[in-house]
C-alpha cells in the first residue's frame, strides 16, 4: 500500500465548488407597464397578451390582427433585450437576438406593443390607434388614392380600383424623420379646399392630415415636404402591386432638355427608397437564438423493473355465420 511503503497520507482533490446558480431568464416577451399604484401591466407573448393590475387579476386576450404573432416573433428573435422609458409607458423587452436595437427601433418596438395592447383591449378603435398621418389623392370616385402611416413603421396604401390593400415598413431613416415632425409639430390640415385648378376636369385633389403632437406650427416647406413623403409612399406601395420599380423623381426645373451634352453626364444616385425591402421583415435562421442550458441534463435512470402481468387467454372470434 502507499501509505505503509511511504508514510504519507495521499492528497485528495478539493471538492468541486458547487455551480453558482444565475438569475431566472425572462421568458420570451416584452412587457409594458404605467401608472402609479396599482399599476397597469401589459404582457405580450408570441401567442396572445395578458393584461391586468400588476398585483392581479391579469386577463389572457388573444391577438385581434393575425399578423402580430409573425410580427411579435420577428422583434424577439431578432433584437437584444433592452428598457425603454417613455412618458406613458415602461417598456421592458425580453428578446433572444443579437442585433442592438438603436433609439428608432426600440421606439418603433414600443408604439407596436402600444398599439398591439390596445388592440387586445378592444379600444382605440384598433389600427387608427397610432395613427402619424394619412394622404389622399382623387378627383372622382373611380380614382383616388391613400396612404396612411403609423407611428409602428407600417404604412398602408389603398385605391379605387384595387381588390386589396398593400403594407410596407418604413426604412429607419424615413421612420426617424416621422419621429422628429410627430414629436415637434403641432397637428394640421393641408389641400382639399376647392380651387380654380381642382376644378377643372380630371383635376385631381390632394389632402393631407397630419396628427402630430408636438407645439410648433408647420411651416410651409415643412407642410410641402411632408406631403411630397405621402405621395412617395404611395408610389413605392403602388409599385410593388404592379410588381414594378417606384417611378424616379422628375427631373430638377430647368434643366436643358433635347441639347447634346458636351461631356458625359454623371450617373444618377441611386433612387432613395422610403421602405425596406419586401420580406425585410423576416428573421433570417443565423439570427435565431436557441436558449441552451450551460450543462447536459443527467441521464434518464432506468426504469423500474415491474413484475409481468399474466397473460389472459382470450377466445378466438368466431366469424359470423
Amino acid at each position: 500500500m502507499i501509505l505503509g511503503a511511504c508514510g504519507k497520507v495521499p492528497k485528495e482533490n478539493p471538492p468541486a465548488a458547487p455551480a453558482r446558480k444565475g438569475p431566472a431568464e425572462a421568458p420570451l416577451g416584452m412587457e409594458l407597464q404605467r401608472g402609479q399604484e396599482p399599476r397597469e401591466r401589459v404582457w405580450i407573448g408570441t401567442r396572445s397578451v395578458i393584461i391586468g393590475p400588476v398585483a392581479g387579476p391579469l386577463a389572457r386576450k388573444f391577438f385581434v390582427d393575425p399578423r402580430r404573432p409573425d410580427m411579435a416573433w420577428y422583434f424577439l428573435r431578432t433584437y437584444a433585450p433592452f428598457e425603454r422609458k417613455s412618458p406613458e409607458w415602461d417598456l421592458s423587452f425580453h428578446g433572444q437576438g443579437k442585433a442592438r436595437a438603436g433609439t428608432t427601433e426600440q421606439r418603433m418596438i414600443l408604439e407596436w406593443a402600444r398599439q398591439t395592447s390596445s388592440e387586445a383591449a378592444g379600444g382605440h378603435g384598433g389600427m387608427a390607434y397610432g395613427l402619424a398621418l394619412t394622404w389622399h389623392q382623387g378627383g372622382s370616385s373611380l380614382d383616388c388614392q391613400d396612404v396612411a402611416v403609423y407611428l409602428t413603421g407600417e404604412a398602408v396604401a389603398t385605391a379605387c380600383v384595387w381588390d386589396g390593400e398593400v403594407r410596407g415598413w418604413l426604412e429607419p431613416g424615413a421612420l426617424s424623420r416621422l419621429y422628429a415632425w410627430f414629436d415637434h409639430l403641432a397637428p394640421f390640415q393641408a389641400g382639399g379646399g376647392q380651387t380654380q385648378e381642382s376644378l377643372r376636369p380630371g383635376a385631381l385633389e390632394t389632402r393631407l392630415v397630419f396628427a402630430g403632437r408636438g407645439l410648433r406650427p408647420a411651416t410651409a416647406p415643412e407642410e410641402t415636404e411632408i406631403q411630397s413623403f405621402g405621395a412617395t409612399l404611395f408610389a413605392e406601395l403602388a409599385g410593388r402591386r404592379n410588381g414594378a420599380a417606384p417611378p424616379p423623381p422628375p427631373a430638377a426645373p430647368g434643366a436643358p432638355q433635347g441639347k447634346p451634352a458636351l461631356a458625359p453626364a454623371p450617373a444618377p444616385p441611386p433612387p432613395s427608397h422610403l421602405l425596406l425591402p419586401p420580406g425585410a421583415l423576416n428573421p433570417r435562421p443565423e439570427e435565431v437564438v436557441l436558449a441552451l442550458p450551460e450543462k447536459p441534463p443527467a441521464p434518464p435512470q432506468p426504469p423500474t423493473q415491474r413484475p409481468a402481468a399474466p397473460a389472459t387467454q382470450t377466445e378466438p372470434t368466431q366469424p359470423p355465420g
